[in-house]
């Protein structure tokens, strides 16, 4: 096994290294053009909360956020603000901000050319783009609150032109009504993706046309919920422009957490099967396409993981078949390097196993891995 991790040099955009099913960001500066002025010439109806970006990823003392995604950076920050002023969650490492529109329009959010507060103004300028959050938007300028404008990993609020921007997705606009820390316009939202073959209907009744399928691995975006004969379902606007409905789990039977099915576990909310990546009490753990929990090594993107017997990440060393790996923080295996654990230096070679008994870049390794500081002669 192989892997490649991405280097961590600051440049004028925004940088990325791979973990999880998607990327972890880093945003670097970006500068916007088309007029920037001051935050506080905004006219009234300002939703800007000023920097309320958790302390603890502001000092860095939590370097990866419950998203997946580096702190610091802008997309760590756009995704804190969906969650707790939005009312909405951001799927687990989302990618790469220049990334954001194109993901979010397969999911079936809008993704246009009108800003409104709450929404995320997105760019791809630059080789990895950038993300804020609109808390006004006066004329043809917007106001937005974002994190690492200048490399400074700090928050920054401005006004811009809006037509410096990409485009705006509206995962869940909080609308012109003042809104509390924990607040939601809009209710009953977001994202469903399906374990199995699902009918997409013209009408919310068992009765309707099917005008489609969803088939499992597929998400779609929906906007209600509501129960009726016996079903959950969730409803949404097509591209088309007509609402459609789908039923998904019936009433009164829904299952919440771990169930074990034959020999293998799965992981419910509200009576669906997670898949990919799930934080559930501190502890990261993969569920597959079809919801099973994984095990053992898993190699995603050009990164290795390993999930424990439990179906935890594995973090730091991992002895497995006689050898030693070590997993970061992230729970990529470190490959290719030298690396310092308590004080004392080790290196793994590509394959990620530890050296032991030999001699790396002049240094004699001995049988713990363990490099002798007196280069060998």
């Amino acid at each position: 096994m192989t892997f490649t991790k991405a280097g961590h040099k600051k440049g004028t955009f925004l940088r990325k290294t791979a973990v999880g099913s998607a990327s972890l960001l880093l945003a670097g500066a970006f500068l916007f053009g088309g007029g920037t002025v001051h935050a506080n010439q905004a006219n009234n109806g300002s939703q800007a909360r000023g920097d309320d970006y958790p302390y603890y990823y502001k000092n860095g003392s939590q370097k990866i956020d419950k998203w997946r995604m580096y702190s610091g950076q802008c997309t760590s920050f756009a995704a804190f603000r969906l969650s707790s002023v939005n009312g909405f969650e951001l799927p687990a490492a989302y990618g790469n901000a220049n990334q954001w529109g194109y993901r979010a329009q397969k999911e079936g959010y809008r993704v246009d050319q009108q800003p409104a507060i709450g929404a995320i103004a997105w760019s791809t300028r630059g080789q990895y783009g950038h993300v804020a959050w609109v808390s006004n938007v006066i004329g043809d300028m917007i106001e937005i609150e974002e994190y690492n404008y200048d490399y400074t990993e700090t928050y920054h609020r401005r006004i811009v032109k809006a037509s410096s921007m990409t485009g705006f997705i509206h995962f869940k606009d909080v609308g012109n009504a003042s809104v509390g820390p924990h607040q939601s316009l809009l209710a009953f939202s977001g994202t469903h993706h399906f374990t199995e073959k699902s009918a997409i209907m013209d009408q919310p009744t068992l009765t309707a046309t099917v005008i489609d399928y969803y088939e499992a691995g597929m998400s779609v975006h929906y906007d209600q919920t509501f129960e009726k004969e016996g079903y959950k379902w969730i409803s949404y606007i097509s591209r088309s422009g007509n609402r459609r409905y789908i039923p998904l789990t019936k009433t009164g039977s829904s299952k919440n957490g771990w169930e074990k099915e034959g020999t293998s576990w799965y992981y419910y909310d509200n009576g669906q099967k997670a898949v990919g990546w799930k934080k559930i009490n501190g502890n990261w753990y993969h569920l597959q396409a079809d919801g099973r929990m994984t095990t053992g090594w898993l190699k995603e993107g050009s990164n290795w993981y390993y999930l424990k017997s439990s179906g935890e990440m594995q973090t730091g060393w991992l002895k497995d078949k006689g050898i030693w790996y070590y997993l970061e923080s992230s729970g990529a295996m470190k490959t290719s390097q030298w690396f310092q654990v308590s004080g004392k230096h080790y290196y793994v070679n590509a394959s990620g196993e530890l050296a032991v008994n030999t001699t790396i870049d002049g240094f004699q390794v001995d049988g713990d891995g363990v490099r002798v500081e007196k280069p060998a002669s």
